[in-house]
């Protein structure tokens, strides 16, 4: 039997997890984050001025109802957005950030389809150390956009 822990990851994982998510329909979905910069003006300073989102496309992504959840009565139904790893760690270099959970701790939401979802937890599958996907819990938010 081969010894499978000091075998590197060679990214195998990550780019069937993405070809799989682009076949079954990968969407793109966008984290709704807060500005880098701060407002340098008056206005800005003041908080006269609201400010803008940046909006970080994240692509394949599936939207489906979350599995094993049921909602409470009154509460809309729970999802889960599955997002490949590669486009997640391209968002993560970019923003030179430390960790993906550092850039879904950042995020106020997300958007898929026009419609607006709150992240209530986060969740990542992995081979040999290395993750090829995250699972996103959502919940549809009551403003809708």
């Amino acid at each position: 039997m081969a010894d499978l822990s000091t075998q590197r990851s060679c990214g195998i994982a990550q780019r069937l997890a993405t070809a799989v998510l682009r076949a079954a329909g990968g969407a793109t979905a966008c984290l709704r984050m807060p500005p880098l910069s701060g407002d340098s003006s008056d206005q800005g300073q003041l908080g006269l001025d609201a400010p803008g989102f940046l909006s970080l496309p994240l692509a394949p992504a599936v939207l489906r109802g979350a599995p094993r959840r049921s909602p409470r009565a009154g509460e809309p139904p729970p999802y889960e957005l599955l997002v490949a790893a590669e486009a997640v760690s391209a968002q993560v270099s970019e923003l030179k950030l430390s960790s993906a959970e550092a850039l879904f701790a950042q995020a106020s939401g997300v958007f898929v389809g026009g419609k607006l979802f709150l992240i209530e937890g986060v969740s990542t599958s992995q081979s040999q150390g290395a993750p090829y996907v995250y699972r996103l819990l959502l919940r549809e938010s009551a403003q809708g956009s």
